[in-house]
């Protein structure tokens, strides 16, 4: 009974170390196309333009993110803020999220705990919120 205990523990410890391997792996690889992108829109200054605004006329709330990431590149933090205001602070919060999800791996980070689920709703309803508002008020 013991013995199995242990292979037990032993084969839950390989199976998160590989979850964090993969999760690790992914947020690389998004954050080696987010650069790439950023250096590709730096040499060549071309940029993607977002769909929903070309065929609407409307900003969908992602709206103003390259230009964003672009001021904060160059340290003008206001001009970045001004760009789009809720992923100005939405963005480093999961950023930090998805840094403990790596490095401690929690429960309630995992996308079948309600903690996740919860915050992933509330943060579709501020970015739904945002997009009506800022088309509503032009800011």
């Amino acid at each position: 009974m013991l013995c199995s205990r242990m292979s037990l523990t032993k084969q839950q410890k390989v199976r998160s170390d590989n979850l964090r391997k993969t999760i690790l792996r992914r947020y690389l690889i998004a954050f080696a196309i987010l650069v790439g992108y950023y250096a590709e829109i730096k040499l060549i200054g071309f940029e993607l333009k977002c769909p929903f605004r070309a065929i609407t006329g409307l900003r969908c709330p992602g709206c103003g993110i390259t230009r964003m990431f672009l001021h904060i590149g160059h340290g003008e933090f206001l001009a970045a803020f001004e760009c789009n205001q809720v992923l100005f602070f939405m963005v480093p919060l999961l950023a930090a999220g998805a840094v403990v999800k790596v490095v401690f791996k929690p429960d309630l980070l995992m996308p079948r705990s309600r903690f996740y689920r919860v915050t992933a709703l509330i943060c579709l309803v501020i970015l739904l919120a945002f997009g009506v508002l800022r088309n509503v008020f032009d800011f």
